[in-house]
């Protein structure tokens, strides 16, 4: 039986403005400190993921979804070639802030191959459509 590996997946996601909850996930991070593995997947290039959600936020246009997906990756490239300390640098780099780039907390999967799980989260959480907060709301209601 192959070896497993506990992994870090961290979502990326845009949120223009701060007083709406509304966000969309551009990105995904998947870090497994037994395999050595620490990666990324941004939504640059995947039409289907930045039309959706230039779509879902109209007014923010998509030059500055570009920009931000571009500052993302600056960051998340930064923390991945941090040599000394990797560890500090991904809690650093997920750490809550104010600004319009979001990560999300880190949740744990377990996987024998973190580069397909990388893949597969990227499928799950990034092209999935965006839902308005409300519709949201109204179906964690109806649980």
């Amino acid at each position: 039986m192959p070896e497993r590996y506990n992994c870090a997946v961290v979502t990326v996601c845009l949120r223009p403005s701060p007083v709406s909850p509304e966000t969309a996930c551009f990105s995904v991070i998947v870090k497994c400190d037994g395999a050595g593995f620490f990666s990324y997947k941004l939504a640059q290039g995947d039409e289907r993921v930045i039309e959706r959600i230039a779509g879902f936020f109209p007014r923010y246009g998509r030059d500055n979804l570009m920009r931000a997906m571009e500052w993302a990756a600056h960051d998340i490239e930064f923390a991945i070639e941090d040599e000394r300390d990797g560890r500090a640098a991904f809690r650093n780099l997920i750490r809550p802030r104010e600004n319009m780039i979001r990560y999300g907390s880190p949740s744990v999967v377990a996987t024998d191959n973190p580069a397909s799980e990388l893949e597969r989260q990227y499928e799950k959480l990034v092209t999935l459509p965006c839902i308005p907060h409300e519709t949201a709301t109204s179906n964690r209601e109806l649980k």
